[in-house]
């Protein structure tokens, strides 16, 4: 490797920081974007239509991101870079604007869809740290990103009780900046001298078949789900008689039982295989908005979000080291960025969905709907999913 060699545990640890700045600003734009719009004037039918478009804005400038990063050298930290600093100035711009209007829903979907697609680089970040020499435990650092997940969720749903929306984005350019400053570490880490863009050598194209498939289209279901969850959880919750400060515990909470599942995740790992385990966490993603359904109290929604310690927690970093496995180096961010898109598509189905039928039908219809939906992509990942490569160059 070329340039100033970082040694392993001081590349894992920024590794872990870089999970947990990133992380904080998915917080940001996943879970408070919809309390940002609300409190802007927009209706829900309205806050879906912004969320789809930047999820629609995401799946369109994702990979060709991805492919970027996968060009060799240090082609992933430059595009990292440059993506966050397009959300620093997203959230300058939102944190300037006043009210509703034109320029605040483009600028809302640009933030939501630069955050979205950052996560295929991020998580892809794990493969180019390997080649500098570290061993990555993946699911420990992700972990790191849970814990700051929950705990800016929990510190900014109480400071908003008290405070203005403008809180949101002013937290995103807090996060952004903190990112920035751990990309321009890793800058002076080292190269991996893995040659010129090992993307060029095999023609810039990664194919998708078999189980790899069932996985992806398994995935779009499931987090057809986890979205309605997580896009209108502050509807959910006040549909039981909570509020943002509650809303912001129970994110905080959620966050924190996902870290037993990622802190273990390596051992996992080397008794079960990554299909394995995705087909476990494909089961109970079927309980969360089930009972979510069934909840009448804010404690009935944290016994539904119990079963995202099984669930997401696993399913994440899983998905992870599966699209390593179905993928070679040179292709490994667009391999994320194939899992990253069906997350995605979820989403946008979700947010078109969900924001009418909860001002149509009630919050209840659409976690029936959310329930049937993860109950489809369970049986996929259960019946399709396999450790088999299935991905060639």
């Amino acid at each position: 490797m070329s340039g100033t060699a970082k040694s392993p545990r001081a590349l894992n640890g920024a590794y872990g920081g870089l999970n947990g700045t990133y992380w904080m600003l998915c917080c940001v734009a996943y879970s408070f974007t919809g309390v940002f719009l609300l409190g802007r004037g927009y209706s829900n039918s309205a806050l879906g239509a912004v969320i789809a478009a930047g999820h629609i804005l995401g799946l369109l400038i994702q990979r060709p991101l991805a492919a970027l990063a996968d060009r060799g050298g240090k082609a992933p930290l430059a595009v990292i870079a440059s993506v966050t600093a397009a959300v620093a100035a997203a959230s300058a711009g939102l944190l300037l604007l006043p009210g509703m209007g034109p320029a605040v829903t483009a600028l809302s979907a640009c933030l939501l869809a630069l955050v979205i697609s950052l996560q295929p680089m991020v998580n892809g970040l794990t493969f180019y740290l390997e080649r500098l020499g570290a061993a990555v435990p993946f699911g420990v650092c992700r972990a790191v990103g849970s814990v700051a997940y929950g705990l800016l969720a929990a510190v900014l749903g109480r400071l908003l009780l008290h405070t203005g929306e403008d809180a949101v984005p002013l937290f995103a350019m807090l996060a952004a900046g903190a990112v920035l400053a751990l990309i321009a570490w890793f800058s002076r880490a080292g190269t991996p001298e893995d040659g010129p863009g090992e993307a060029e050598k095999t023609g810039g194209k990664l194919r998708v078949r078999g189980p790899f498939l069932a996985m992806l289209a398994a995935t779009a279901l499931i987090f057809f789900a986890h979205a309605v969850l997580s896009s209108f959880t502050i509807q959910i919750v006040e549909d039981v008689g909570g509020d943002s400060g509650d809303m912001g515990l129970l994110t905080g909470y959620i966050a924190v039982l996902e870290l037993p599942a990622m802190l273990c995740f390596e051992r996992l790992y080397k008794r079960f295989s990554a299909a394995g385990m995705l087909r476990f966490a494909a089961a109970f993603f079927v309980m969360k908005p089930l009972v979510c359904f069934l909840a009448r109290s804010v404690a009935g929604l944290y016994a539904a979000m119990s079963f995202q310690a099984l669930s997401y927690a696993l399913f994440i970093p899983a998905s992870v080291r599966y699209a390593g496995e179905m993928s070679g180096h040179g292709d490994a961010n667009r391999a994320q960025a194939w899992v990253t898109a069906m997350i995605t598509v979820g989403n946008i189905a979700a947010s078109l969905a969900g924001g009418v039928l909860i001002d149509r039908a009630g919050v209840k219809t659409a976690l029936a709907i959310a329930t049937v939906s993860a109950a489809l992509g369970a049986a996929v990942m259960l019946l399709g999913v396999r450790g088999k490569r299935t991905v060639t160059q």
